[in-house]
């Protein structure tokens, strides 16, 4: 099965705030070490030529693409299983609790997904046993009164195991 997205950008926002940011801090870093080496006693600072000023512009440029590509497929790993988290939350939202969180094997927030599907699978096992009560109760409609007060007791506590205030 090939379970690879096709695509790089996910949540554009995000991924490129965080590609620009990685940038920033690169090109501020390796011009950090170029302003210090040439201000510092006893340096003689970097004697370039017009050709190697103009290497070293372009040696820069491609080092900020690299940076800016690498920073998109990081920042994938974390906003390719964050718009899954929340499309299965939607579905969630929406009342289908057989939506369960699935992440590729190398994405991020394994442990999280593994604990909103146990918190969906807790919730579908209450809700369900709510359900069996329910029907119980409408069986017996006109029958039992004590056995139905009973099954009003249990639905009544599996009702409260729910906080909604």
């Amino acid at each position: 099965m090939n379970n690879r997205r096709s695509t790089l950008v996910i949540n554009s926002r995000f991924q490129y705030q965080y590609a620009l940011l990685t940038v920033v801090v690169t090109v501020l870093l390796v011009n950090l070490f170029i302003v210090i080496n040439a201000v510092l006693p006893n340096s003689e600072g970097f004697p370039f030529s017009a050709k190697q000023t103009v290497l070293l512009a372009i040696i820069e440029v491609i080092l900020i693409a690299g940076v800016w590509w690498g920073s998109l497929i990081s920042s994938h790993k974390i906003a390719g299983p964050v718009y899954v988290i929340v499309r299965q939350m939607e579905k969630l939202a929406e009342g289908d609790l057989t939506a369960r969180v699935r992440l590729r094997e190398k994405d991020v927030f394994q442990e999280e997904a593994v604990m909103i599907n146990n918190y969906i699978e807790v919730l579908h096992e209450r809700l369900h046993e709510v359900q069996k009560i329910a029907t119980e109760i409408e069986q017996l409609a006109n029958q039992d009164s004590e056995k139905r007060m009973v099954l009003f007791t249990h639905l009544n506590k599996e009702l409260s195991s729910f906080n909604t205030e």
